[in-house]
C-alpha cells in the first residue's frame, strides 16, 4: 500500500514538473512575437478608449490608436529596446508611433466590447514588415551607440581556391563592407586588417578567439567572419563559347569583440540560374554579391539592437574604462566624478586595482566618446577609445584636484627628430606660441624621438583650440595630415635643406 502511494505520489509531482515546463515554455513562446516571412506577426493586442458620450466611430480611433501604442511595445519589448525613463526611447517610440498607419499590414479588429466602467475595449490582430521597421529605426539605434567600428573579414574561396590574397579584400567583403557602410557603422578597412595582420591562412579564419584579439588590436567593436564559397555545378558550350552554371554560399557571424559573444550567424546560397556565366569567376562574383547581400540584411540592424540590449543604449551605454598609472588615491577621485557624471540612472562597477591599473565598468546615457571628453577635461589623457571602451592614462607629474586631477594636459610625441638642437628649437617655439597657458612644461628626448608633457593652467581662459595649434604647426614646417576633437596627427617636415629628418606627430589635447 505504501509502496502504491509513493508511486501515485511520483507521478503526481512528474506532472507537475511536466506542468510548470509547459507553462514556462508557453510564456517565453508568447514573449516573443512570431515571425514570418519577414513579417512580426501579432495575433491579440488589446486598445481601449474612453466613451463619454462620444461617437462610436470616434472612440473606435482612440481605441485602434491605443493599440498602435501595445503594438509599438511589444515589438519594442521583442527587441529589448523598452524603456519608458529614457529620451532615446521616447524619441524612438514617437517615430514608430507617427507611422504607424504605413507600417501596419491586415489590421483587423477581431472583437471589441464596452466594459462596465464606459470604455471600448478592442482587441486587433495585425502584421509589421521587419524591414521596414529596420529601415525607420535601425540607423537611430546605430547613431545612439556612437557608429560601432565594425571589422570584416571572410574567407573566399572559388573553386576551392582561396580569394584576397596579397593583402586585397574579397567580393564579399565589398558588398558587406557598402552595406555597413550606408547603415552608418564605422568601418576598420579589411585591406588594411589583412595587410597588417598577414591573414594569409585558412587557420586564422578558423579560429574566433584568434580573430577575436586581431579585432581588439584594430580597435574594432564588432566583428563580421565567416566563409564564401563558390564552384561550378553545370558547363556546356554554345557555338563555341563556354557558359558556366555556378552556385555560391556565404556564411556570416557577428560577434562582440570586447565579449567574444555571437550576436548573429545567417547562411544564404545563391546561383546564376537561367542566366549562366562566361567563367567561373564571373559567375561567383554574382552569387557572393546576392548571398552576401541577403545575409548582411539579416544582420545589419539585429546587431545594434543586440549590442543596444546588452549594453543597455536606451537605459546607458555600457562602457568597459582603463586607467593606468592612477594611484589608490586617485581611484576614489576618479570614481566619485564618474558617478556624478553618470548621474542617478548610472551605474558604477570596478571591476579591479591592480598594479596602479583602475579598471570600470560605467552605464550611464552618455556616450565613450562624451565619457572621454569628460576624463580629458579633468586631467587623464585619452590613449584608445571605441564605442565600447576607454584606455587613458593619469601622467606622474599630475596632482589628484577637481575630482581627478589637474588641469587638463598634452601629449606630444615627434619621431626622427634628427638632433638635440632641432629638438630644442620645436620646444622653444611651442613655448612661446602657448605663452600663458601653460603650467609646466617638460620634455624628454632619446632615439631621435622628443616627447613634450604640457600641463594647462587652471582657471585661465585657453584660446588656443586644435585648429590653431594645426595651423601654428604647419606654419612651422610640419604638415597636417588630420585634425579631429582632441588629436591632431601630422609629418615633420624639413624647413630648410639642412634639416633632412622627416618625423611623426602625434598631439593629443
Amino acid at each position: 500500500m505504501v509502496a502504491k502511494i509513493y508511486k501515485l505520489a511520483e507521478k503526481f509531482f512528474i506532472v507537475v514538473i511536466l506542468f510548470n515546463l509547459f507553462i514556462t515554455f508557453q510564456s517565453e513562446a508568447e514573449a516573443k512575437i512570431k515571425i514570418e516571412n519577414g513579417m512580426y506577426i501579432l495575433n491579440s493586442v488589446e486598445g481601449s478608449a474612453a466613451i463619454n458620450n462620444r461617437k462610436k466611430s470616434v472612440v473606435r480611433e482612440d481605441a485602434k490608436r491605443s493599440a498602435y501604442g501595445n503594438i509599438i511595445e511589444k515589438i519594442l519589448n521583442d527587441l529589448s529596446l523598452n524603456d519608458n525613463e529614457n529620451e532615446n526611447y521616447k524619441e524612438i517610440y514617437k517615430k514608430i508611433y507617427s507611422k504607424m498607419p504605413a507600417l501596419v499590414k491586415d489590421f483587423k479588429i477581431i472583437s471589441e466590447k464596452v466594459t462596465d466602467d464606459g470604455n471600448l475595449n478592442i482587441n486587433v490582430a495585425c502584421k509589421i514588415s521587419e524591414k521596414n521597421l529596420d529601415n525607420l529605426i535601425g540607423s537611430d539605434v546605430i547613431n545612439m551607440l556612437g557608429n560601432p567600428r565594425v571589422m570584416i573579414l571572410i574567407d573566399e574561396r572559388i573553386a576551392g581556391i582561396t580569394q584576397g590574397g596579397g593583402g586585397q579584400g574579397s567580393l564579399t567583403e565589398s558588398e558587406i563592407l557598402k552595406l555597413f557602410e550606408e547603415a552608418g557603422y564605422l568601418i576598420v578597412d579589411p585591406q588594411q586588417a589583412r595587410t597588417l595582420l598577414n591573414l594569409n591562412s585558412s587557420q586564422n579564419f578558423d579560429d574566433p578567439s584568434k580573430l577575436t584579439e586581431l579585432a581588439k588590436t584594430l580597435r574594432a567593436d564588432i566583428i563580421i567572419t565567416g566563409k564564401a564559397s563558390a564552384g561550378a555545378y553545370a558547363k556546356q558550350k554554345i557555338h563555341g563559347i563556354t557558359l558556366y552554371g555556378i552556385s555560391g554560399t556565404v556564411q556570416l557571424k557577428a560577434v562582440l569583440t570586447q565579449t567574444a559573444y555571437q550576436i548573429s550567424s545567417k547562411t544564404f546560397a545563391a546561383s546564376t540560374g537561367k542566366k549562366p556565366a562566361g567563367s567561373i569567376s564571373e559567375g561567383a562574383g554574382r552569387c557572393f554579391k546576392e548571398a552576401a547581400h541577403k545575409a548582411t540584411e539579416q544582420i545589419i540592424y539585429k546587431i545594434a539592437y543586440n549590442m543596444a540590449s546588452a549594453g543597455s543604449a536606451f537605459s546607458g551605454k555600457n562602457i568597459n574604462i582603463k586607467i593606468f598609472n592612477a594611484s589608490f588615491g586617485d581611484v576614489e577621485k576618479i570614481e566619485n566624478a564618474l558617478k556624478e557624471f553618470a548621474g542617478n540612472s548610472g551605474k558604477l562597477f570596478e571591476r579591479s586595482y591592480k598594479n596602479n591599473i583602475l579598471e570600470i565598468d560605467l552605464i550611464s546615457k552618455h556616450s565613450a566618446r562624451d565619457t572621454a571628453s569628460f576624463l580629458s577635461e579633468h586631467g587623464i589623457n585619452i590613449n584608445a577609445l571605441t564605442v565600447q571602451t576607454i584606455e587613458a592614462n593619469i601622467l606622474k607629474d599630475n596632482a589628484t584636484k577637481n575630482n581627478i586631477a589637474d588641469a587638463p594636459n598634452t601629449n606630444l610625441k615627434i619621431m626622427n627628430v634628427s638632433s638635440f638642437a632641432q629638438a630644442g628649437e620645436i620646444e622653444d617655439k611651442l613655448k612661446n606660441f602657448l605663452q600663458a597657458s601653460i603650467n609646466k612644461f617638460s620634455s624628454k628626448y632619446n632615439d631621435q624621438t622628443l616627447e613634450i608633457f604640457i600641463n594647462f593652467s587652471d582657471g585661465i581662459d585657453i584660446t588656443k583650440t586644435e585648429r590653431d595649434i594645426a595651423v601654428f604647426f604647419e606654419n612651422n614646417g610640419i604638415k597636417i595630415n588630420s585634425l579631429s576633437s582632441g588629436f591632431i596627427n601630422g609629418n615633420f617636415s624639413p624647413v630648410n635643406e639642412n634639416q633632412k629628418s622627416e618625423g611623426l606627430l602625434n598631439w593629443s589635447w
